[in-house]
């Protein structure tokens, strides 16, 4: 699905201790659990890349805090976790359509 430029473009981003919560451009607010984006980091290892098995990393993960993000150009947003995990890149296409119900996996498209 096709999104519009508004859908994917965050006029305001935030976070408590169980929650990042995004506001677009078009007016919807979406909000995601901290625990489910941790274990569902997009990057490589994570993602089992390098010789390495799905979810091995992140399979474990009872808690997540996020310490700080910030935004990758205009198209992604990256986390820094609690354990100090920083190597996901969540793109804004893919927040909104995993938010919306329309895709299963984080990262970038």
């Amino acid at each position: 699905m096709s999104l519009s430029l508004k859908a994917t473009t965050p006029e305001t981003i935030e976070f408590d201790e169980n929650i990042l919560k995004i506001e677009w451009k078009d007016g919807v607010v979406s909000e995601f659990s901290l625990l489910e984006l941790r274990k569902r980091c997009p990057c490589v290892v994570c993602k089992g890349g390098h010789g390495g098995k799905v979810g091995a990393t992140t399979g474990g993960i009872k808690e997540a805090k996020l310490l700080s993000f910030s935004k990758v150009g205009r198209y992604a947003i990256n986390l820094v976790w609690g354990d100090y995990h920083n190597t996901g890149i969540y793109s804004f296409d893919s927040l909104r359509l995993y938010w919306q119900g329309e895709a299963g996996e984080l990262g970038i498209p």
